[in-house]
């Protein structure tokens, strides 16, 4: 368990400096003002290398702001265009003519539409404004007027460049290369040089203003990849941009180092993040199986202590019918019924014991009852009553009193001399050594072992032992929680239990 635990804060710590590293990356990727002024300088040098599309200048044919409306977007107006008028039309118009001093060019207009005039002025169509209010130009009024094929395209050869952009679009009759492109762009397009953006991006090409309504064109491809080959892309995406310029998204382009180191953070960091989920996940099942196997343990238990209730009953009842004829029966056979009784009150104790530790809701192991203990050598003397056809060896240096919970205590000693009957060789000793900081209890046979240490030898599997002993773990971890320690010294055999007397004060 412990190894799935580091595992996971392994995972987890590497998850976060993988993150980390990827973001500080990331962060270094932010547009300075020497961003900007090295674009500015590869706005010249893309001008110095590459060859335009086209080179774009409004300034002959939209030299004053009246023939920039001709590329303008025209406003609705309901006010239907004037090709012809009727008699009471022409005769409002003779009145109004009569009552002003100024005859405006719409007036002029209506005018020669009612005969009232037989020729325009030769500036009338070159001269603003050239949007009649119905927004149609005068000049493409007059074209729809003349029905002759001749005179149209003549009119068209000279008049053309005042008419709106969208009008020429319509007749697909541009004038020059200048509105042969524009009559192809979006309106967008053209709002944005007439607004004179410094630069801008389309579709299909990349615009640098180099002068008074002077553009440099060049296809969008060709762009991107000189600006690639500096270190920067370009798009209309708004999305992770260094900075943004006339709508243009700029991206800083990361060095072979920096996108490796990028990339790889970033896959590690996904890497890491999965590997973090399976072993969270992992070290969740086995959490729920040990958690299930531990209520697996406890439910069997629950049913021994349970179980075993009703025959240690019995044997008591006929223990103490075995009693009242007691007298009667040889010294020997006294003697086995005296040992039969103290393993029966040593079971139900077990059985009480057991019971208890699974109605509690305590942390700790098992629930100790301190109690003082006068003398630790009578203590051991009685274990040793039930194991007198043992003959084993009790020395000690001096009596003393200890603190403890005897039922824990006599289990973990009656254990140790089991395992040495058991699985030892030889005359098993027992020996108390009491100093002024230790008590130490040994039990030792004449075998040995193939472990060099305790940790070592609970480690291995048993695979001999059987009954229902408590075992050298659950000795060892008892001890533990009586704040003692057992001890293995190979060759010969033999364990130790030590209890430091300051502890056992506190126990007290």
């Amino acid at each position: 368990m412990k190894l799935e635990i580091i595992l996971f804060l392994f995972t987890l710590i590497l998850a976060f400096i993988s993150g980390n590293i990827n973001y500080s990356i990331r962060s270094q990727k932010k547009g300075t003002l020497s961003d900007i002024e090295e674009i500015r300088n590869l706005h010249f040098e893309i001008q110095e290398e590459l060859t335009p599309y086209k080179r774009l200048d409004l300034n002959l044919d939209y030299p004053t702001p009246e023939h920039l409306k001709l590329l303008e977007v025209i406003p609705k107006i309901t006010k239907p265009p004037l090709f012809f008028l009727n008699s009471a039309e022409c005769l409002r118009t003779k009145l109004s003519q009569i009552s002003s001093n100024y005859i405006n060019k719409e007036t002029l207009w209506m005018a020669f539409l009612c005969n009232q005039v037989d020729k325009l002025p030769f500036s009338f169509f070159k001269s603003p404004p050239f949007i009649h209010e119905s927004g149609v130009s005068y000049a493409y009024m007059r074209y729809k007027m003349t029905r002759a094929h001749s005179e149209r395209l003549r009119w068209l050869e000279s008049h053309a460049k005042y008419m709106h952009i969208k009008e020429l679009k319509k007749l697909q009759y541009p004038t020059n290369i200048n509105q042969k492109f524009l009559i192809n762009q979006p309106q967008e397009v053209i709002n944005k040089i007439i607004n004179k953006d410094q630069s801008f991006l389309t579709n299909e090409f990349y615009f640098i203003k180099t002068g008074h309504f002077k553009y440099f064109i060049i296809e969008n491809l060709k762009a991107r990849r000189f600006f690639s080959r500096a270190g920067y892309d370009l798009s209309l995406d708004k999305k992770g941009c260094l900075f943004t310029a006339e709508e243009v998204c700029w991206k800083k382009r990361t060095k072979n180092l920096q996108s490796f180191l990028t990339q790889s953070t970033t896959v590690l960091f996904i890497l890491t993040i999965i590997f973090l989920g399976i072993t969270a996940t992992g070290l969740y099942q086995r959490l729920k199986k040990k958690k299930l196997e531990e209520e697996r343990k406890k439910h069997a238990l629950r049913v021994l202590t349970h179980e075993l209730r009703t025959p240690i009953a019995s044997l008591i009842l006929q223990t103490d019918e075995l009693h009242r004829s007691l007298e009667d029966l040889p010294t020997a056979v006294q003697d086995k019924i005296i040992s039969i009784e103290g393993q029966i009150y040593r079971l139900k104790h077990l059985a009480q014991k057991s019971q208890s530790y699974l109605q509690t809701d305590d942390t700790k192991l098992i629930q100790l009852k301190n109690q003082k203990i006068l003398s630790l050598v009578e203590f051991i003397e009685d274990i040793l009553i039930e194991y007198e056809a043992q003959k084993i060896n009790f020395s000690y240096n001096q009596d003393t009193s200890i603190t403890a919970d005897p039922y824990w205590l006599k289990m973990c000693i009656s254990n140790l001399i089991e395992n040495a009957i058991r699985y030892g060789k030889g005359q098993i000793e027992i020996n108390l050594n009491t100093d002024h900081q230790w008590i130490k209890i040994t039990i030792k046979d004449e075998g040995s072992i193939p472990f060099k240490s305790l940790k070592e030898l609970l480690k291995a599997k048993h695979t001999k032992s059987k009954g229902l002993g408590l075992g050298l773990n659950i000795v060892s971890k008892t001890l533990k929680e009586m704040n003692a320690k057992l001890k293995l010294t190979p060759n010969p055999t033999s364990f130790t239990i030590e209890i430091n007397k300051e502890k056992e004060e506190e126990n007290e």
